[in-house]
This record gives C-alpha cells, sequence and structure tokens, in this order.
C-alpha cells in the first residue's frame, strides 16, 4: 500500500512515519508539506491513501488541495484535522464535503495508552479505507457539492405514510450526504429529525454548527431534550443516543461503533413505530441494520443507501442483507423522499412541546 503523507509539522511526521514504517503492508512514499506538492505527489505516484493536514503553508490548504486532487486524480484521502476547539474547525467537515473520506483528530501529547489508542485507530482507519477501492473509483461521483433530487422518483403508495420523526444513522463518508440531504429538505422541518453519526470525540459541535448551513436549526444533543420539530439533533460521539417518551436520552456506550445506530433506531422503532422514517447511509461494520430491522418490523419507513453510491457499503449493505430496507434508493432519491415527505406533513407550529 502506497501512502503519501502532507503535513508541515516536522514533529507530526516524525510521530506518524514511526507508527506506519513498522507496518510490512506500507509503503510511506516522501512526506510533502504543502497542498500544491501534495498535487503533484498523486500525480506523479498514484498511492492507494493520503493522510492530509488541513492547515496547510504556500497558499493552497487541505480543503482546496483536496479538491484538486479529487477532480484530476481521485483516491482516498484521510483528514489528520487538529482544528479542534479552533475558529476554522469548519473546514474540517468542508474537507468531507470537498472528497475525504474520513476525520481522524491529530494526536495529542498524551500517555502510553493514548499513543496506543491512537496508533490502533490510525492502522485500522488506514488499512480500510486504502483496500475499500470503491472509494477512489467513486469519488467523481460524489465530489461534486450538490446531492440533486431524483425528479423522477416517486415514493410508493404502499410506503406513503405521516412522517412524525425522521432518524438518520451513518458513518465513514455520510456526513456530505447528511448535509445535501438537510439542505434541500424545506426548513423549518415539519419533524424532528436525530442523526446518529461515528464521529471522533470533540467534533459534534463542529459537526452541528456545519450543518447549520443548510438553513435548519441544528443542535449538539445533551440528553433530557424534547423532540421537537423543525430542529435537527446530532448525537455525541462519546455515548449512545436513544429516544424515551418523546425526549432524547444519552446513555453509556456498550457497542464497538459510538455512538451507536442500532440504540437509536430501536428506541426510534419502539416509540415512533409505523410514524418514523429511517435512513442508513454509507459505513464501515453493520452497525443500524438490526435497529434499521426493529423499525421495519414496527411498521416504519426504512431505506438503506444503495450500494454503487456508498464509499463503505458495510452498514446499508448489511441491512439490505438482513431486509430491514423496505427502499433501496441513492441520495438522489433519498433527497426527493424527504422533500415529499415534508410537503405531506404540516408545518410546524412552534417549538416548546414534545413531538408524539
Amino acid at each position: 500500500m502506497k501512502l503519501l503523507l502532507v503535513e508541515d509539522s516536522r514533529s507530526v511526521v516524525a510521530f506518524l512515519e514511526q507508527i506506519l514504517r513498522r507496518e510490512p503492508d506500507i509503503e510511506l512514499l516522501p512526506a510533502v508539506s504543502n497542498g500544491r506538492d501534495a498535487v503533484a505527489a498523486v500525480q506523479r505516484w498514484n498511492p492507494q491513501l493520503v493522510l492530509m493536514d488541513l492547515v496547510l503553508p504556500g497558499g493552497m490548504d487541505g480543503v482546496d488541495a483536496i479538491s484538486e486532487i479529487m477532480a484530476t486524480t481521485p483516491c482516498p484521502i484521510v483528514v489528520l484535522s487538529g482544528q479542534l476547539d479552533t475558529p476554522g474547525r469548519d473546514r474540517t467537515f468542508e474537507s468531507l464535503r470537498a472528497g475525504a473520506v474520513e476525520v481522524l483528530a491529530k494526536p495529542i501529547v498524551g500517555g502510553l495508552e493514548a499513543v496506543k489508542e491512537f496508533r490502533e485507530r490510525l492502522l485500522r482507519t488506514v488499512r480500510v479505507m486504502a483496500h475499500a477501492r470503491v472509494v477512489g473509483r467513486r469519488r467523481t461521483a460524489l465530489r461534486l457539492p450538490v446531492v440533486q433530487p431524483a425528479t423522477s422518483f416517486v415514493v410508493p403508495a404502499s410506503e406513503a405514510r405521516p412522517c412524525s420523526l425522521l432518524a438518520i444513522g451513518g458513518s465513514t463518508g455520510a456526513p456530505p450526504l447528511v448535509y445535501e440531504m438537510l439542505r434541500v429538505l424545506p426548513s423549518p422541518a415539519p419533524f424532528p429529525v436525530v442523526v446518529a453519526q461515528h464521529i471522533v470525540r470533540g467534533f459534534e459541535p463542529g459537526f452541528a454548527r456545519w450543518l447549520c448551513g443548510t438553513g435548519h436549526r441544528v443542535v449538539a444533543a445533551q440528553g433530557g431534550e424534547w423532540l421537537e420539530p423543525g430542529t435537527v439533533y446530532v448525537s455525541p460521539a462519546d455515548r449512545d443516543l436513544a429516544v424515551r417518551g418523546g425526549r432524547l436520552q444519552t446513555q453509556v456506550s456498550r457497542g464497538l461503533a459510538v455512538p451507536s445506530v442500532d440504540v437509536l433506531f430501536e428506541s426510534v422503532a419502539g416509540f415512533y413505530g409505523s410514524r418514523a422514517v429511517g435512513l442508513l447511509l454509507t459505513g464501515m461494520g453493520e452497525d443500524g441494520a438490526r435497529g434499521l430491522l426493529a423499525m421495519r418490523q414496527a411498521g416504519a419507513l426504512t431505506v438503506a443507501q444503495d450500494g454503487a453510491s456508498c464509499v463503505v457499503d458495510g452498514m446499508p449493505g448489511a441491512a439490505r442483507a438482513l431486509g430491514a430496507a423496505s427502499q433501496t434508493l441513492t441520495p438522489g432519491e433519498m433527497s426527493s423522499l424527504l422533500v415529499t415527505l415534508a410537503r405531506a406533513c404540516p408545518s410546524p407550529s412552534g417549538r416548546g412541546s414534545p413531538s408524539a
């Protein structure tokens, strides 16, 4: 696996190289320190994976470099972001919209346990992303900043029903799709929206702020909130989020995937039943498949993203294999579905009362 590191900090380069050079299946290309050299190196070496910082010298930052690479020589790009709790942190999510497939927090000073945790996460991400060859080929279809609604898509009569809550689950490759689908959803939405997105701890407030650019009211859920029409709730990164009696409740996660899409979907099935809609987007693993099945068995409209448009067809593929999805749709078709659902519901009358 040829891997290109784009980073201007010598200490970070040295730290990452110390980890990566020990792996016999990874061939490190000469590191570059700015965006223009990154574009040229990708064109020259055709790496299987790029690890890229966002804050780069030379007049081309990481987001611009990613956009150029995806337009000329598409390949999987994993962002190393050190922008947590800084004014520019929203650029992290713009990098995903530009074509990056995943975000990792930069290593920080810590003990041996923190170093071990970062090393394991880094190597796991590198190997999965590099071997998911669909990423490099299909980024050309996903790098466009707008997901166009599929005007020819018609919601089947058997699936037409009132919607009281929209639940969305996703992982690798999902954030830009969530953004674009919210962007086409009329604002304020006539139902609450809850998003369980696998994300690095500490980045969820920035994710919520970024999604505010869609025109919706978006909040990072803390637990205890009444579900209100017109509000989008983003799950915390280190706890599971569930619906209990029309309110959001956080709980300590017991699974490998955090936040658990399964926990959210299963709780939605129990409270909302047939009045809910569930969307399961691209991502690694099988999280969300079992929960989507519970929603379908409760009578909800359940949708899995089609495999051809997924960055990683893990979670939606598992749902389709279980028979959990009543519909398999492209992002454009899902956008059309959301517009149809919104038009079929009355506009929210105001905030402050629980949605039931």
